[in-house]
């Protein structure tokens, strides 16, 4: 099992794809640059899990159902908190700004089905890997993920501002090996981080300061791109080892 990298950034430009990583080759996180993902990926996926329904998290969801009803016999599952869904059905998947796909039927059934992902429960996904969905600091139904595959755990904060459940229950796991921490904005940028609940780097090594002992290494994710050579330079985040994602990053959960 693996995160792989489609999509890192916070916003998008020229050279910023943005938010979207495969979990193994049947999920996809969040669908902010699925589209670029080749067609024979695209075909093995079976659901795609939300952090939240920002437009940056959700953009290309309706270009991938686009591309799937003529090659598809399977519904596409979309998978996330009831006020994440209720936001995709209302605003973007209504028949007005873009189809709403579960009317559109292949081999009589609907090409998007939606499903609710219940809190603070494992949940099992397709490729056999299990998902805790954990409430976090950040608008449109956002949730944090922990991830485990054969006892182990990946912490993915998703897009937040300092919380306090999500590094709770991932303590309670045995030995996770890695944090996927979102970062936007640099430090001479707090006051606008803390406003729109996102983290620059001295409020992320707070939330790192959270998992107490694990000395795990760090990824990052969700830099602002006009930050992103401010935010570098501050990447010291609790003496953790950091790398900073991009298209083509993975992690293996060995």
């Amino acid at each position: 099992m693996f995160i792989e990298v489609i999509g890192s950034c916070g916003s998008k430009n020229a050279e910023c794809r943005l938010v979207c990583m495969k979990l193994g080759n049947r999920v996809l996180i969040d669908a902010g640059s699925a589209a670029l993902i080749p067609d024979e990926e695209l075909d093995l996926v079976d659901m795609v899990l939300l952090t939240h329904a920002h437009l940056d998290h959700i953009l290309d969801l309706g270009f991938i159902l686009d591309s799937m009803v003529s090659r598809r016999g399977r519904p596409l599952v979309v998978m996330g908190s009831e006020a994440c869904l209720s936001i995709v059905k209302k605003h973007y998947m209504n028949g007005l700004l873009w189809p709403d796909f579960t009317r559109i039927l292949i081999e009589g059934k609907p090409i998007l089905e939606y499903r609710l992902l219940a809190d603070e429960v494992w949940t099992l996904l397709p490729g056999d890997v299990e998902c805790m969905a954990v409430p976090v600091n950040h608008p449109a139904g956002a949730r944090g993920f922990l991830f485990r595959y054969n006892e182990k755990t990946v912490v993915y904060s998703g897009d937040t501002g300092p919380t306090d459940k999500l590094w709770r229950m991932a303590n309670e796991q045995r030995d996770p090996i890695a944090a996927v921490i979102e970062v936007s904005f640099p430090n001479s940028k707090r006051s606008i981080a803390m406003a729109s609940d996102h983290l620059c780097p001295s409020l992320a090594s707070d939330e790192l300061n959270k998992l107490g002992s694990h000395d795990i290494p760090v990824h990052v994710f969700h830099m602002k791109p006009w930050f992103a050579e401010e935010i570098m330079g501050e990447l010291d985040l609790s003496g953790k080892p950091v790398s900073l994602l991009k298209p083509g990053s993975r992690i293996e959960f060995t």
